[in-house]
C-alpha cells in the first residue's frame, strides 16, 4: 500500500471511528414481534371471556354485551363462599372439531376446551382473588376458528379496587403452530365505565410487563402506553391503542409497536413496528 493509500485510510479512521457503539445490527425481521403480539392478544382475550361471566351486572354492561355464546355449557361445581373454600366454576366450549374450531363468540373469537375460574370471595370486593386453570387435560384453545393458540397454566387476578385488577402468572405457555412460548406477567387492568348508560364508550386499560421466552430467545415487553380493549362486539378482540417496546434477547436494536399508528382507535389488527427509526405497517 502506497503513503498516499495509507494516509487516506488513518484519516478515514479518525473521520469515522471505530468505536463498536456507532454500530448497530438490526437483527429482528419483525415477524417474531407479530408472532408475540399475536400471543398477547389471546392472553389478553381470556380476561374479557373471564369477566363476562363473574361481573353480572357492573363492567360492560352485560344486558347488551355478552361474549359467551348460548352453546358454551357453566357447571357450578362449588356454589358457594360460606364453605371457606371459594367458588368454582367451569366454562365448557366443547371439542376443538373440524374448521372453524370451537364455538364462534360474540367477540368474534372462537374458542373450545374448558375454563376453570376459582374465587375466594365476591369479585368486586377488594382484595378478592381470581384463580384461571387451564389444564392440558381439556386443553383450551382461542383464535379465529383456523389459527388457534392453545393457552396452558394458571392466571391470578386480584381486586385491588373498584376498577382496578392485577395479572400476574409464571411459565404459563401459549402453543399454535408458528409457536411454543413460556410467558410471565405482572400486569394492572384499569376498567374504565362510560359516563353514559347509553354509550358503548366502555374499555380497559392495561400496563406492566410481559416475558415471552421459546428457550433460544426471549423477549420483554414494557408497556409504555397504557394498551386499550373497547367493550363493543366489532372491536372488542382487538387491542386499539397503545404502545410496547420490546427488548429481545438476539438483538440491541430499539424495537416499538404502536397499535393504533393512524390514531383513530381503529378496530383492526394493524399496528407499526418502529426498529432503531424504521417504521413499517402489518397485521398481527
Amino acid at each position: 500500500m502506497s503513503y498516499k493509500s495509507i494516509f487516506i485510510f488513518i484519516s478515514l479512521l479518525f473521520v469515522f471511528g471505530c468505536n463498536n457503539d456507532d454500530v448497530i445490527e438490526i437483527r429482528d425481521n419483525h415477524k417474531s414481534t407479530e408472532t408475540c403480539i399475536s400471543l398477547v392478544s389471546e392472553f389478553l382475550s381470556t380476561f374479557d371471556i373471564v369477566k363476562d361471566v363473574i361481573t353480572s351486572e357492573q363492567i360492560f354492561n352485560p344486558e347488551h354485551l355478552s361474549v359467551l355464546p348460548v352453546d358454551a355449557e357453566i357447571v357450578y361445581e362449588d356454589t358457594t363462599f360460606t364453605d371457606g373454600d371459594g367458588m368454582d366454576i367451569l366454562i365448557k366450549f366443547g371439542e376443538l372439531g373440524s374448521t372453524p374450531h370451537g364455538l364462534l363468540c360474540r367477540d368474534n373469537k372462537y374458542r373450545s376446551g374448558s375454563i376453570l375460574l376459582s374465587l375466594d370471595q365476591d369479585y368486586f370486593l377488594n382484595n378478592s382473588t381470581l384463580k384461571i386453570t387451564l389444564s392440558a387435560e381439556d386443553p383450551y384453545y382461542s383464535g379465529n376458528g383456523e389459527d388457534m393458540t392453545q393457552l396452558i397454566g394458571g392466571i391470578n387476578f386480584q381486586r385491588l379496587g373498584t376498577d382496578h385488577v392485577n395479572v400476574k402468572c409464571n411459565e404459563f405457555k401459549l402453543v399454535n403452530s408458528y409457536a411454543d412460548m413460556s410467558m410471565s406477567t405482572d400486569l394492572d387492568i384499569i376498567e374504565i365505565k362510560s359516563s353514559s348508560p347509553n354509550d358503548s364508550g366502555d374499555h380497559i386499560c392495561v400496563g406492566g410487563n410481559i416475558e415471552l421466552s421459546d428457550g433460544n430467545e426471549s423477549a420483554i415487553f414494557t408497556i409504555i402506553s397504557p394498551l386499550q380493549k373497547q367493550s363493543d362486539y366489532d372491536c372488542l378482540r382487538f387491542i386499539s391503542n397503545g404502545q410496547i417496546r420490546v427488548d429481545k434477547s438476539s438483538t440491541i436494536s430499539e424495537i416499538v409497536v404502536d397499535f393504533d399508528p393512524h390514531q383513530d382507535l381503529g378496530c383492526d389488527q394493524l399496528i407499526s413496528i418502529t426498529t432503531n427509526g424504521k417504521r413499517i405497517f402489518t397485521h398481527y
